[in-house]
């Protein structure tokens, strides 16, 4: 008994339509109303459940013939909103001119001390000092002048640096600080500590806001050379030998002073850049 079918149906595919009769329905159309179980239709979803999707909200899902709906709330997760910067406080520009002004009065007491002590020959033929009222003399070529300028020149340093750790902590806010605030004033007066702790804290604050690479101010110079200004509190009872180290620690403070010029000019210019002033 001979097969009905036609050769197209015994191979499993779908026989042309004769002229006049509809073929099978194109991709496009599947998944239409005319064709709602095709395997193009579109899946069917569990129904809400009180505003939420039934699984996230630990309900059982209700299967219903309605289509799944997503709410508009709902699409998508909520955008992470950035909040807004800190505005950065004002650059330290007038602090770092003060602390300049007050490292070059102190630098010129220095030089007009040792001038002196040149054209005297030793503090045993220094000039008489110069009375000021209720007992005090002012001696050109005493100590009293250049602790005065030299605590004035701290004080003004200690400001710049202070103000100037704030703006570094608000403009780079990953940045490290070896030592904390206290140290910008006690780390240079702590026995021992002083050797190194200033140091460190004028390098945090220049690493916090100048980039690596590129010309940089060496720090090891200056403090060095700062050190090295340090041997004018040695006493000597030799007026030649007192002439000698005065002269070397003020060679050395006025190499040092340059520097310490240059480092405040490098920061300041780093945080005008900063802020957007430059």
């Amino acid at each position: 008994m001979s097969d009905p079918r036609s050769p197209h149906e015994k191979n499993g595919a779908t026989p042309w339509p004769e002229p006049g009769q509809q073929g099978p329905p194109y991709p496009e159309q599947l998944g239409s109303p005319a064709h709602p179980q095709s395997p193009y239709a579109e899946p069917q979803y569990p129904d809400q459940h009180t505003g939420q999707y039934a699984v996230a909200t630990g309900g059982p899902p209700v299967a219903t013939g309605q289509q799944h709906q997503v709410p508009v709330g709902e699409a998508y997760p909520p955008a992470r909103r950035r909040l807004p910067r800190k505005p950065l406080p004002e650059p330290p520009a007038g602090l770092a001119v003060g602390a300049i002004v007050a490292a070059c009065c102190l630098l010129f007491v220095e030089l007009a001390e040792l001038a002196i002590l040149l054209v005297t020959g030793g503090r045993g033929g220094a000039v008489a000092g110069i009375e000021i009222g209720l007992g005090f003399r002012f001696d050109p070529n005493g100590d009293t002048v250049s602790l005065l300028f030299g605590l004035a020149a701290f004080a003004a340093a200690g400001v710049w640096l202070q103000a100037s750790r704030s703006f570094a902590e608000a403009a780079n806010p990953v940045a490290r600080f070896t030592h904390g605030r206290v140290w910008t004033w006690f780390g240079w007066w702590v026995p021992v500590v002083f050797l190194w702790v200033p140091y460190g804290v004028v390098r945090d604050v220049r690493r916090a806001l100048v980039p690596n690479g590129g010309h940089r101010v060496a720090l090891g110079l200056w403090w060095s050379f700062w050190l090295l200004s340090g041997l004018r509190v040695l006493a000597s009872s030799s007026a030649d030998a007192e002439i000698i180290v005065r002269s070397v620690a003020v060679a050395a403070l006025t190499v040092a002073f340059g520097w310490w010029v240059r480092i405040i000019r490098e920061i300041t210019r780093a945080q005008e850049k900063a802020a957007g002033f430059a």
